[in-house]
Parts: C-alpha cells; sequence; structure tokens
C-alpha cells in the first residue's frame, strides 16, 4: 500500500503546476496585474529580493503589486524558466515552485540573473469566480530570491 502511495505522489509532484503559466506570464510580460492575481488575499507576503532590488518586508497585497509594478518599471525581464514540479513539505499545505528569473537595468544595461522561490498554498476561490462550482487555487503566500 506505500508503495501504492509513493507512486501516486510521485505522479501528482510531475504534473504542472496550475500556477506556472499564469506566473511565467506574469514576468515574461513584466504584468503586476497577473502577478497581484496570483498572490493570496489572506495576509501579508513575505518578499525577499537580493541586490539590485534589495527587499525585505512583509507586504500586503496591494503592497506586493505596487512594489513589483515599480520593479517591472526599472527592470524589464530577459527571461523567466519555471522548474517543473513543486517541492512539498512535510506537514504543510501547498509547496514550493522554483524559477529563475533574467532581468536587464533598463537604465544601465545591467543584466541580473536570480533564482526565485514561490510558496504557493491551496485557498478557495471567492463564490461566483468559477459560475456553479466551488474551486480551490493555488496562490502565492511568499517569495523569495538569491543571486546566482
Amino acid at each position: 500500500m506505500s508503495i501504492f502511495n509513493v507512486l501516486s505522489l510521485s505522479l501528482l509532484l510531475s504534473l504542472p503546476v496550475p500556477v506556472a503559466q499564469p506566473l511565467e506570464m506574469a514576468f515574461l510580460q513584466n504584468s503586476p496585474e497577473i502577478l497581484g492575481g496570483l498572490l493570496t488575499t489572506s495576509g501579508d507576503i513575505p518578499v525577499s529580493l537580493p541586490d539590485p532590488l534589495s527587499l525585505a518586508d512583509q507586504l500586503s497585497p496591494d503592497q506586493a503589486y505596487l512594489v513589483f509594478k515599480r520593479i517591472f518599471s526599472v527592470f524589464k525581464t530577459t527571461e523567466f524558466f519555471v522548474d517543473p514540479g513543486l517541492t512539498m513539505l512535510p506537514g504543510r499545505p501547498g509547496g514550493i515552485l522554483k524559477t529563475r528569473w533574467s532581468f536587464r537595468n533598463q537604465k544601465t544595461g545591467n543584466q541580473y540573473p536570480v533564482r526565485v522561490f514561490f510558496y504557493v498554498t491551496p485557498e478557495a476561490t471567492p463564490p461566483g469566480s468559477y459560475p456553479g462550482t466551488r474551486g480551490i487555487v493555488l496562490k502565492i503566500v511568499e517569495i523569495r530570491a538569491e543571486k546566482l
């Protein structure tokens, strides 16, 4: 029985993560609007970004939108890749989505590659979001990045 559980968990982890495509679109299109739709609305979001962005704070979803609006206005994405699968944490809902983000400063032309980790958890959709059903979606509850 435990072999079946391990196999089903492995299969689940190998499936594409539903939040991956819109996340990729948000960064490739430099769109804080798309990214804002992926953020949790149930609390503050810890965000930690290395130089040259230099940010470490707890942000409300509205503040995170404004921060990324500012970032996307100065830094343009040159590449954004989502690693397949989701790294699960034992005993916690959701998992970590790993990405690679490269962006260029519009003023200086300097390019910066970073690895970004998005912690996503399941969240119930508001009534009326999906007519006739009540859905569960993955929402971003934490963003951490490190220089490559």
